[in-house]
């Protein structure tokens, strides 16, 4: 072989080389650019609700009051979860048992979780303690509506008090409430009903004899109740909610999350989707596609105070997305997460003007330890027919306990 064989040989495998790290320097330099018009794209969006924001004059009640600064909470932690049992006690079920009904495992499976769960204490991590702080919080406010309710004239004729958890999954607040206020009756609303059967066991296993279960829709329900919660029911079933809860005249305490789920309902949909559906009818277990039905319409702003501030529906969805923003990056990162909590802020002030528009008395609240929750899943709701706003006296702001 001679000597220019080699040479070509060697000048090609270095042309090859060449050509690679050119192509390797173009695909960086496209990487680079679209990082670019990605970042110009989400500062142009935070510039635009910045400049939302900037026009939305707070209502009269604009303030969120920690629940531990206010003289409900004087009276002490409403729970002894040494007494609540490993099946109503949602650190049980924060590692085992909810994680398989998440990931669709069979009944038996879910049973299984359930029975482990009960034979050995609760891994107490920082998740159970959060979902503990959770269940806390509405039991302050349960024990302000009973409190207020014994103080009626016709107490002794009133029968007991109904409690609906709307969206309650597989039990983590219904059944530690239940557990802890024994004379009241609870409803869980779920529509999925592996969560639903998930429960009933959890509520057998505890040995409750005052919770039933109904599978259904938030909005499809039509029953007489006395007070309605949900924590963390998502988009526009935290709004199907309190809608239910204005329309039976009844008290609500609602965690909303998912903000950003608002945006189905916007298009005029359900909380997973842009249409209307019944995520029961498949089967009945809630994980179909769901059937299309005829329901009640949920509209954004849903105050006329929020209504009157915004140029149109696309500023509300702007909102919402941002208001789903948990955290930030690298430098950003306290910019991105405060522009975030002001968004949610004005859409959780929108729902609670929207109350006050309705007639009732509303505080914006937040839940124990809430330094401790996602920025985005931190906020409780309550109110109640302004008739009966003396419920709420002790949920507002105090200087001291003493």
């Amino acid at each position: 072989m001679g000597h220019g064989s080699r040479s070509r040989r060697r000048d090609e495998a270095e042309g090859d080389d060449t050509s690679d790290a050119a192509r390797e320097e173009a695909r960086e330099k496209q990487r680079e650019h679209k990082h670019r018009q990605r970042r110009r794209k989400i500062e142009r969006r935070h510039a635009a609700v910045n400049e939302i924001l900037s026009r939305i004059a707070p209502p009269s009640r604009a303030s969120f009051t920690a629940l531990e600064d206010v003289p409900a909470w004087c009276d002490g932690n409403p729970i002894e979860w040494s007494s609540i049992g490993p099946s109503c006690d949602p650190a049980s079920m924060a590692n085992d048992g909810e994680e398989a009904t998440m990931r669709g495992d069979d009944a038996n499976k879910g049973a299984s979780a359930i029975v482990a769960a009960a034979a050995k204490p609760p891994v107490v991590n920082l998740r159970a303690m959060r979902k503990r702080w959770q269940v806390e919080s509405f039991a302050v406010v349960l024990r302000e509506l009973e409190r207020e309710r014994a103080a009626r004239d016709d107490a002794d004729t009133l029968p007991p008090m109904r409690v609906v958890d709307f969206g309650a999954g597989s039990g983590n607040l219904i059944l530690p409430l239940s557990k802890c206020f024994p004379d009241m009756r609870f409803t869980a609303v779920e529509m999925k009903r592996r969560s639903a059967e998930l429960l009933e066991r959890r509520a057998a296993a505890a040995g409750l004899t005052n919770v039933d279960v109904v599978v259904d829709m938030i909005e499809k329900t039509s029953f007489d109740f006395d007070v309605g919660v949900a924590l963390h029911a998502c988009g526009n079933a935290t709004d199907f909610t309190i809608a239910r809860c204005l329309a039976a005249g009844a008290a609500f305490a609602v965690s909303p999350c998912c903000i950003g789920k608002l945006k189905f309902s916007l298009a005029g949909g359900s909380s997973f989707s842009a249409t209307n559906k019944d995520w029961t009818t498949k089967g009945g277990d809630g994980d179909g596609d769901g059937d299309q039905v005829v329901c009640p319409v949920i509209t954004h702003p849903r105050s006329k105070w929020m209504a009157e501030q915004l140029a149109g529906p696309g500023d509300f969805a702007a909102l919402a997305q941002a208001a789903d923003t948990g955290h930030g990056d690298g430098a950003n990162a306290d910019t991105i997460t405060d522009l975030g909590a002001r968004a949610k802020m004005n859409v959780e002030l929108d729902r609670a003007e929207a109350a006050r528009e309705a007639g009732y008395s509303v505080e914006s609240l937040k839940l124990i330890r809430a330094a401790d929750a996602p920025p985005n899943k931190s906020d409780l709701l309550v109110g109640v027919p302004a008739s009966r706003a003396g419920a709420l006296k002790r949920l507002r702001p105090l200087v001291s306990c003493s």
